[in-house]
């Protein structure tokens, strides 16, 4: 295998010599239609870029360039690995796109670890994808390994996570980057379900912005991260910041107007109303007064709305009588609605998926009132 990377690598130098670096680097992408999935593939294989090698469980990738077309591998993976496995990145010219629904990068039946000293590229359009999906885990990524994910997806999502050890550990002088716009209120990055207490020993890693394009975050060896020395915090004369404090909202049935602390902060082009004794809300006008960050995207194909709570997926689809939030199937009171282009949810659903408590919402059968705090 190594004695094939060598000429792997000769040929390459030979190659650079005769044209430019930027040939290499926009190299066309060749179409995955068919997952690779190396699960029970109990003999050695290879491709265009990937080397598979069966007694260790180590799929290398040097030069791999891949591309999922739309419509293909719909809810599942490009690359599926079984547990213990290893996947050896060489090469900076490494890349995975996948543009179709809920089509993983990767989906590992256990304990992954990504090493080498080379980088990779993944690139996810659904926003219910995963850019690596670990049953179980730990996740290690270790050596000089550097994995970029441009997706608004889940960069790692880590299932039935168990035990008190690191679960995701970043190691020696390995990377992983992504874009701060795409995980506003989700830079941790970790899905846990697990019947065992959450432990602060689960995350191995440090977070740290990208010196060069603070757009992008890092993450990196704790070790690699020097702590700044401890000053004494001059003393302030300016007033507590209270823009955490809880908002009182107002939503009157039949008015596109909400009100937040007694003055109008949005107003929507459709209005809560009522059915079949529900009040129906429009979902992302609450949201954009509630947490304006919050994005609230439709997919036309699935007619589901997505949108994330608490590190959570939740998907809505008018008609149905239960919603998805992570793995997790959740009745409805009654089913979501689409009217005139919104999509509108019962102010009960609404606080089940917003994990609002009851004491926190008053209702004014008189004045048709909804009145939030929070």
């Amino acid at each position: 295998m190594r004695k094939r990377i060598l000429c792997s690598v000769l040929s390459v130098a030979v190659l650079v010599g005769l044209c430019p670096a930027t040939v290499l680097a926009d190299e066309p992408l060749t179409s995955l239609t068919k997952s690779l999935d190396f699960r029970s593939m109990d003999n050695d294989a290879e491709g265009d870029g990937w080397y598979w090698d069966a007694n260790s469980q180590t799929l290398t990738l040097d030069g791999f360039r891949y591309s999922v077309p739309y419509n293909k591998l719909e809810n599942s993976a490009a690359i599926y690995l079984p547990e213990d496995s290893f996947v050896e990145i060489e090469g900076d010219n490494n890349m995975l796109e996948t543009h179709s629904f809920h089509c993983d990068a990767f989906y590992c039946e256990g304990e992954v670890n990504f090493y080498g000293d080379g980088k990779l590229t993944l690139s996810l359009d659904s926003y219910g994808a995963n850019a690596i999906y670990v049953e179980k885990g730990p996740l290690l990524i270790d050596d000089e390994a550097e994995i970029t994910v441009e997706s608004s997806g889940y960069v790692i999502y880590l299932n039935n996570a168990r035990g008190t050890n690191p679960l995701i550990s970043i190691k020696d002088d390995a990377k992983l980057i992504f874009n701060k716009k795409d995980h506003k209120d989700r830079n941790i990055l970790l899905t846990k379900k697990s019947k065992v207490q959450t432990s602060s020993n689960w995350l191995d890693y440090a977070e740290v912005e990208d010196t060069w394009d603070q757009d992008y975050i890092n993450l990196v060896a704790k070790e690699t991260v020097k702590t700044p020395e401890k000053e004494e915090p001059p003393v302030s004369t300016e007033k507590p910041d209270d823009s955490r404090k809880q908002n009182e909202y107002k939503i009157v049935i039949g008015s596109p107007s909400i009100e937040k602390n007694g003055k109008i902060s949005y107003t929507a082009d459709v209005s809560p109303y009522l059915s079949n004794g529900y009040t129906m809300l429009p979902l992302r006008a609450l949201l954009e007064v509630s947490n304006p960050e919050q994005e609230v995207k439709w997919s036309a194909e699935q007619k589901a709305a997505y949108t994330f709570v608490n590190n959570k997926l939740v998907v809505i689809s008018p008609g149905q009588d239960t919603y998805k939030k992570g793995t997790e199937k959740i009745e409805l009171s009654t089913p979501a609605e689409t009217k005139n282009g919104r999509l509108f949810v019962s102010l009960r659903d609404w606080m089940s998926i917003m994990e609002i408590d009851g004491s926190q919402l008053n209702w004014d059968s008189r004045t048709k009132t909804v009145t939030l705090t929070y």
